[in-house]
């Protein structure tokens, strides 16, 4: 990963701005003598959409980070089905946070969401579990684009032995399961991601919902204190008007 540290205020940046103070930081490193920095600056492109939103979440969320990372280390060295599970469990539970945290950053700065966002999003996460490079990156708040996930980070070979060499059927039938296992997983963070969104979402109404019954309540009062200072005011007048008669 290797990036010279002058290319750190890079990925906290939004997309549109970061080629022209790539270009920046590239020219300075080159009239400062350190062309080799200059030259691995000058290279560095344009981070995607769920890239830079993952690195926000590195950068001013750590903690969701480190619960991914270590969820995906106790799911490599898991040694029964049991604790699989768990890692799993807890795997799903933080991708669905990173993601939810993602895309609210992204809303905040009423950038656009498709779909296919929140799947690079997910997909990124889920290749952090098994590839190393990803992992650095996420973790340093440094990526530049979306990762494929791979193995998935699941220690499948831990509970069923490899094939024998030169069995093509056996490791056809293999393949079969590891590639029905890797859809499941990633549908059960897709559906995890969709639950945490529909959670965030029904909140966020609840609260909406609370301050405009909080703002009638405030005005159906303030008509009401107006009625009593105007009946107030009558009975006043009325009494003003008995007094003169007598």
């Amino acid at each position: 990963m290797n990036l010279p540290d002058a290319a750190a205020p890079l990925f906290e940046l939004p997309p549109e701005e970061f080629t022209a103070e790539r270009d920046r930081i590239s020219k300075v490193l080159k009239k400062s003598g350190d062309d080799v920095a200059a030259a691995a600056v000058k290279g560095l492109k344009r981070p995607s959409t769920a890239a830079y939103a993952l690195n926000l979440v590195a950068r001013q969320h750590p903690d969701l980070v480190t619960r991914l990372l270590d969820a995906g280390e106790r799911l490599g060295t898991a040694t029964s089905r049991a604790a699989m599970d768990d890692a799993k469990t807890d795997r799903q539970r933080a991708i669905a946070a990173i993601t939810a945290r993602a895309v609210s950053l992204l809303a905040d700065q009423e950038r656009s969401i498709t779909a296919q966002v929140k799947e690079k999003l997910t997909e990124t996460l889920l290749a952090a579990a098994t590839d190393d490079e990803t992992r650095q990156r996420l973790k340093s708040g440094v990526l530049l684009k979306e990762a494929i996930p791979g193995g998935f980070g699941g220690p499948v070979t831990g509970f069923e032995p490899p094939p024998a060499g030169g069995d093509e059927q056996r490791i056809s039938e293999r393949a079969g399961r590891l590639r029905a296992e890797a859809e499941a997983k990633l549908a059960e963070a897709r559906k995890a991601v969709a639950d945490s969104e529909r959670a965030t979402r029904e909140s966020r109404e609840l609260a909406e919902a609370s301050a405009a019954a909080k703002e009638r309540a405030e005005r159906l009062g303030n008509i009401a204190r107006k009625a009593q200072e105007l009946a107030s005011a009558r009975l006043a007048e009325a009494e003003e008007m008995e007094k003169s008669r007598r």
